[in-house]
C-alpha cells in the first residue's frame, strides 16, 4: 500500500524584522564656567562621529537653561548607549544628561527640508514647546493640535509623541519670524486645545547642522505625512 504525502517544501528564510527607528533628543547640562570648553568639545565629537547606529542631525543651545540640546536618529539602542558614554558623557564640563525618545509623530516635510537653509541665514527663530496632556485625551489632543489652522508667521516643523518621558507628553517644534509670534501662537492656539494641561516654551538658538542630505531623506521617510494634509 502506497501512502501519498504532501510534497515537502523547504522553509523559506525568515525575513529580517523591520528596524524601528527612534528619534532621540538629548539635553547636556553643563557645569558653570565650562560652557565654551564643553560646547566646542561636544560639537567636535558630534561632527566627527561615524557610526551606523546613530546619526546626529543638529545641535542647539537652550538659552533659558544654558544647556546644549542635540537631536539624532537612532537605529541601534546598544550603539546609542555607547555613543552617549563615549561621545557625550565623557566630555569635560558635562554635568548630566537627559534623553527624550520619540517613536513616532507627524511632520511638515516642506518645512523640515527648508530648515537648514532658513536657520543658517538667521531668517527665523525656533522654539520647542513641551506639552503636558491629560491622560485619556491623548489621541484627541494630538489630532486637535494637528488640525490647528495655519498661521501667517508661525510654522510647525513636527509634533512628536513622547508619552514615556517624565517632563512632557508631546513635543512641538515651531519656527517663526520672531519669538513674540511663537508665544502668541502658543497662548492662543496650543494652550486652548482640549487635553492640553500645561506647556513650556524653550527658545532654540545657535543652530549647528550636522546631518547629511541622506540623513534628512531618512528623517523625512520616518515622518512621511504632511502636518498640513
Amino acid at each position: 500500500m502506497t501512502t501519498n504525502s504532501a510534497p515537502h517544501h523547504p522553509l523559506e528564510p525568515a525575513k529580517p524584522a523591520r528596524q524601528q527607528q527612534t528619534l532621540a533628543i538629548v539635553d547636556a547640562d553643563i557645569v558653570s564656567g565650562m560652557d565654551e570648553v564643553a560646547r566646542e568639545q561636544l560639537l567636535n565629537n558630534l561632527r566627527h562621529y561615524r557610526g551606523d547606529g546613530v546619526r546626529p542631525l543638529w545641535i542647539n543651545w537652550l538659552r533659558q537653561r544654558a544647556d546644549l540640546r542635540f537631536t539624532c536618529l537612532v537605529h541601534d539602542v546598544l550603539a546609542f548607549n555607547n555613543f552617549m558614554l563615549d561621545m557625550v558623557r565623557s566630555v569635560e564640563g558635562v554635568r548630566e544628561t537627559s534623553t527624550i525618545l520619540s517613536f513616532g509623530g507627524r511632520a511638515d516635510i516642506d518645512t523640515l527640508l527648508d530648515l537648514e537653509m532658513e536657520m543658517s541665514t538667521n531668517n527665523l527663530v525656533a522654539a520647542n514647546v513641551m506639552i503636558d496632556v491629560r491622560p485619556g485625551l491623548d489621541r484627541r489632543c494630538f489630532q486637535g493640535l494637528l488640525d490647528l489652522p495655519t498661521h501667517p508667521q508661525v510654522r510647525r516643523v513636527w509634533l512628536l509623541n513622547c508619552y514615556h518621558s517624565d517632563n512632557a507628553d508631546l513635543m512641538l517644534l515651531l519656527v517663526g519670524k520672531n519669538i513674540s509670534a511663537i508665544i502668541g501662537y502658543v497662548m492662543s492656539w496650543i494652550r486652548t486645545t482640549p487635553g492640553v494641561v500645561d506647556t513650556e516654551v524653550l527658545s532654540v538658538t545657535d543652530w549647528r547642522w550636522l546631518a547629511s542630505p541622506d540623513d534628512i531623506v531618512e528623517l523625512c521617510e520616518m515622518f512621511f505625512t504632511r502636518m498640513s494634509a
